[in-house]
């Protein structure tokens, strides 16, 4: 009885492993189309084969390569957006993503693909922060954080970050991440300008005098 079990469990442990095996080669398989149709110029049906790649499940490697021809796909079609989402996608499944000589030289991605390593993240964020695009620039200043900026640089995210929450009434969320900056940077200080402000202005003190 006990033998019997034991081949059940095996039996069930080999089936587990051979599902997952054609789960990955249907994925691998679907890229591979995803990327022909996208060299062909066909970019629709390339968008939905990228897609239902990355659902069927890929190696962190892979799932740049969706993503990053899905920002293609997008910029090519003027959605700055929607490319930008797509490269941030990329460079968290592998930050090591980068394009080649001729995806570099693109007018259009190329540049927006720069603009999203640590330091352009970071750059575009506080540029997008000044010109009140606060949605964007959280995006960028997350990615930032995500992909490893130095300390200052690290600190100088969060207090932005926290200016968002602040101007959106998340007054706990705001609390974070002026936490999450003093805890980087402990001398950290707000500008004259930024510690006036009627909301974070307090907060940033309050915790500043806690710490």
């Amino acid at each position: 009885m006990r033998l019997a079990a034991i081949l059940a469990l095996v039996m069930l442990a080999g089936c587990a492993a051979l599902d997952e095996l054609v789960q990955a080669t249907r994925a691998q398989i679907t890229l591979v189309e995803g990327l022909r149709k996208f060299d062909s110029g066909e970019h629709e049906p390339s968008a939905k084969s990228l897609a239902e790649a990355l659902k069927l499940g890929l190696n962190p490697r892979d799932r740049a390569l969706a993503h990053k021809h899905l920002a293609f796909i997008h910029c090519a079609a003027q959605r700055e957006p929607q490319c930008r989402e797509e490269f941030r996608k990329a460079l968290l499944a592998d930050p090591a993503t980068q394009l080649d000589a001729a995806e570099a030289g693109h007018p259009v991605w190329g540049p927006i693909f720069r603009s999203m390593s640590g330091p352009g993240a970071l750059t575009a964020g506080l540029k997008q922060y000044e010109n009140g695009d606060y949605e964007e620039s959280a995006k960028n200043l997350q990615g930032a954080i995500e992909l490893g900026v130095p300390e200052k640089e690290r600190a100088t995210a969060h207090k932005h970050l926290a200016f968002i929450h602040c101007s959106s009434n998340r007054v706990g969320q705001c609390r974070d991440e002026f936490r999450k900056a003093l805890a980087v940077d402990p001398a950290l200080e707000l500008l004259p300008a930024e510690a006036g402000h009627p909301v974070w202005g307090p907060i940033f003190r309050s915790l500043k005098a806690g710490k």
